[in-house]
């Protein structure tokens, strides 16, 4: 089988121009990073998210921000961590578009230690941490829009993806799906995202028949709404435990905006077209860090 006669100009590799595109969580932090470089490359961007109020800011100001030539963005409230929600979201997408190109399952939760420990070589402390720091409704929460949300997202989407040439379903894990530290702030977290890696794992065949490419990010530290906070003059900063984990990459420092933007373009496009279950980690290297004292017996703080 020859090559077909595609450019490979930059241009059109990465093209994602007039792609119907739907992000999950698209109103803050890396769904928001990603919308606005679909909609700078020409996308029609559709995000979603439970706050009506922070849509309508990022639709506005992505709207303002990028140039003439540029793509549009619009948004559906909706939540993503019920199949009633999903398919409430997926009919009023039905309603507007007819394809849908590419899915990115952003959205994400996460419930911290409801009793965090400084000392996490402390035999009482961690005792206590294990039962009282989490309860029910923390595997609950986090699993039901972590794993629950990124399966009937999917599942909705199929007939949409389907009409598609690039049919690209995107999934937004975490590196706490692979990391395995002490004192990570979340348990619940890095468990959802394990089972959120395996899915999409388990997506990728079960959709193969359909020619859904389903690929997984695993982000590192990246300034986004679980991470940071904005400060007197509006900049998002890092949270001391993620400021911490950034520093342990061999980069030593967060993610930038551009630095998710990328791999999102190239698992969208044509470029990534041979790309299906693949696996692709930006976080400064920090997992060759990941285990780095994990065999000595001294407290440590993780994100």
């Amino acid at each position: 089988m020859s090559d077909p006669d595609i450019s490979l100009e930059v241009n059109n590799l990465f093209s994602v121009k007039g792609k119907v595109i739907v992000i999950t969580g698209g109103g803050t932090g890396l769904g928001r990073m990603m919308a606005e470089g679909f909609v700078t490359n020409g996308a029609k961007v559709y995000i979603t998210g439970r706050r009506v109020e922070v849509l309508e800011q990022t639709v506005r100001e992505l709207s303002e921000g990028c140039g003439r030539n540029s793509g549009s963005i619009a948004f559906i409230q909706g939540d993503v961590s019920s199949k009633e929600g999903v398919k409430k979201i997926v009919d009023i997408l039905s309603e507007k578009e007819t394809k849908v190109d590419v899915l990115v399952n952003n959205a994400g939760a996460q419930k911290p230690w409801k009793n965090p420990i400084q000392d996490h070589n402390d035999p009482d402390a961690v005792e206590k941490l294990v039962w009282e720091g989490v309860d029910d409704d923390d595997w609950n929460i986090t699993n039901a829009t972590n794993v629950n949300g990124v399966y009937f997202m999917t599942a909705a989407l199929v007939p949409l993806l389907r009409k598609s040439d690039i049919k690209s379903v995107i999934v937004i894990g975490s590196i706490a799906a692979l990391a395995n530290q002490r004192s990570v702030s979340s348990l619940t977290y890095g468990v959802s995202k394990a089972a959120t890696l395996h899915l999409a794992e388990m997506l990728a065949g079960r959709l193969s028949p359909l020619e859904i490419r389903v690929n997984t990010i695993l982000p590192g530290a990246f300034p986004s709404e679980i991470t940071s906070k904005l400060d007197e003059n509006g900049n998002r900063v890092l949270h001391p435990p993620a400021q911490k984990a950034a520093m342990r990459s061999p980069l030593g420092r967060p993610g930038y905006k551009h630095e998710i933007v990328g791999p999102a373009l190239l698992l969208a496009s044509q470029a990534g077209g041979f790309m299906d279950n693949a696996v692709i980690t930006v976080d400064g290297g920090r997992l060759m860090n990941a285990g780095i004292n994990d065999g000595i017996r001294m407290p440590e703080e993780t994100y």
